[in-house]
């Protein structure tokens, strides 16, 4: 192995600074977001505030001689967007009063988002008191039209989700026969309970379960398995990034901050949105950390980097208990080179696209309990890696590099990414509770338990924000570390500034709606709901 010194990259590594790390979030919930099939239905009931909108707004212009340019397009689109912002929209929207059109809080919403998009409207178009009215009552009569008589073809156009059913086959072959689930969703297959194995033989298996059948959600059947079994059944199955629901027979087996419970076509299921109860209470017991031996897994996800693969592999530190390879099916010898580089190396082929999809796969097959992630291009300095060991070995559950702490810093981060950065952080920081000064980069380490509180369901370049704000919502440690970012070794960065940030900014606003949704989950199940479910499953 060779010492970091050996090997010229194109902008050396600061060396002897002084580290100063920084608590993001202490331990005192996690917020898992369910990830259901869209159909084209979904994209429709946006195009009908569009349009509804679009055309009150033509009609009351022409009606007062007022010029629509540039209200129309404007406020129209303001108003998708408001809707957007406050979950309205969604494969799965938020529980409670927006969990459906009938829901109480829906005409107040409909009705003060209109007076929005009215008064909003007179800001750049001359309208006057009346027409500003008009304007209200108009929208408000042919959105409620267009989305009473589109709901039909709505429903028609949405996708059944896929289940995977945990449990034996007459259960699925129940589930399947049952007339009113068959418009929401489909049984396509069922897996027996397997036996006792490692977490790391359980991830793996529920990877190669939810990628074999391509399922939507995992559907347990709990009375399959004891407590201690069905708790690692949803971990494992979390950990994959999957939605996990629960055939409801044990209700009391997780808490109410953790199961909520629902029905899809008047199956009665219980959904697992977290992990972690928000009220948990902090570990008193004894100390073991001075006798847990820390076994280091690398996940390294790499497309097309032959020229930078061995390098980075190079610089790696000893005495790691493995170093895992995703490879995003390169068209060039980054395989061979990392080979080359790391004989030991295990690798790994995604069968999807993108980043997060990378590390859904890596984070599955990791044997270690911490496992880092290191990008393949060289921007991020494999010699750290001690720097993040030592600060979860310190008692954090969660180490974030981060560029702006004393002894970080960055040859890569332009003005216009620097700008974005700022605005991401403190947007995330003040919807999430956090103190991020660096929420977009994406060198970090963390202990394999928290696998199944991330629950990794992003495809793209968002992974690392995603991660940090679930981690954030699961109310675990998380410890900054200084870092310093390098230039790419070789070759063009897959990094689209505009188009990146959008996805994180989403990011940022799709887990604040969902963790705000499980901080105002319902109280515990009582006994006698509890039995009343147990008797609609059975």
């Amino acid at each position: 192995m060779h010492p970091s010194t050996d090997l010229p990259l194109d902008r050396p590594f600061p060396t002897g600074a002084r580290l100063r790390e920084a608590v993001v979030q202490d331990r005192p919930t996690l917020g898992t977001m369910p990830r259901a099939r869209r159909g084209i239905g979904w994209w429709l009931l946006p195009m009908v505030d569009l349009a509804s909108s679009s055309i009150a707004l033509a009609a009351v212009a022409l009606a007062t001689g007022s010029n629509l340019y540039p209200a129309l397009p404007l406020t129209p689109l303001l108003l998708v967007l408001v809707y957007g912002a406050l979950g309205v929209y969604g494969a799965h929207r938020l529980h409670g009063a927006l969990s459906d059109e009938d829901g109480m809080a829906w005409p107040v919403i409909h009705l003060l988002a209109a007076a929005l998009f009215a008064w909003s409207t007179s800001l750049i178009a001359p309208l006057d008191g009346g027409a500003q009215l008009a304007l209200w009552g108009v929208f408000v009569l042919l959105d409620t039209l267009g989305r009473r008589l589109g709901a039909p073809l709505f429903h028609r156009l949405d996708l059944p989700e896929r289940w995977v059913l945990v449990g034996d086959e007459s259960t699925a072959q129940r589930l399947r026969a049952y007339e009113p689930l068959r418009a929401y969703a489909t049984v396509i297959g069922a897996v027996p309970v397997g036996e006792d194995a490692s977490q790391a033989a359980g991830r793996i298996a529920a990877l190669e379960v939810v990628e074999q059948y391509q399922a939507d959600r995992v559907v347990i059947a709990s009375l399959h398995a004891d407590d201690e079994g069905l708790l690692d059944l949803v971990r494992a199955f979390k950990s994959t990034g999957v939605p996990v629901s629960l055939l409801p027979r044990p209700l009391d087996l997780l808490e109410a901050p953790a199961a909520t419970p629902s029905q899809v076509g008047g199956v009665p299921l219980i959904e697992v949105e977290a992990l972690a109860a928000r009220g948990a209470v902090p570990y008193a017991g004894p100390d073991r950390r001075a006798n847990r031996r820390t076994r280091v897994s690398v996940v390294v996800p790499a497309m097309n980097e032959e020229k930078n693969i061995g390098l980075v592999l190079s610089r790696l530190p000893d005495d790691l208990h493995e170093v895992i390879l995703v490879d995003g099916n390169s068209e060039d010898n980054t395989i061979e080179a990392a080979r080359r580089a790391y004989p030991e190396i295990r690798v790994l082929s995604q069968s999807g696209r993108g980043k997060g999809d990378a590390f859904r796969t890596g984070f599955a097959a990791v044997t270690g309990n911490l496992v880092v992630m290191l990008d393949a291009d060289g921007s991020a300095d494999p010699a750290e890696i001690p720097r993040f060991v030592e600060a979860l070995e310190a008692g954090a559950d969660f180490a974030k590099g981060s560029r702006f702490l004393e002894g970080g810093g960055s040859a890569d981060l332009t003005m216009l990414r620097k700008i974005g950065n700022a605005f991401l952080s403190g947007t995330a920081n003040l919807l999430h509770g956090t103190r991020f000064t660096d929420l977009c980069y994406g060198y970090n380490a963390f202990w394999a338990r928290c696998l199944p509180f991330i629950s990794l369901d992003a495809p793209g370049f968002e992974v690392e924000t995603l991660i940090n704000l679930r981690i954030a919502g699961s109310g675990m440690k998380i410890t900054e570390v200084p870092s310093y970012e390098a230039n790419r070794i070789s070759g063009q960065s897959h990094l689209n500034t505009f188009r990146d940030g959008f996805r994180v900014l989403g990011t940022i606003l799709g887990e604040a709606r969902r963790r705000r949704a499980i901080r105002q989950a319902p109280e515990p199940i009582g006994e006698s709901q509890a039995q009343a479910a147990q008797t609609a499953a059975a």
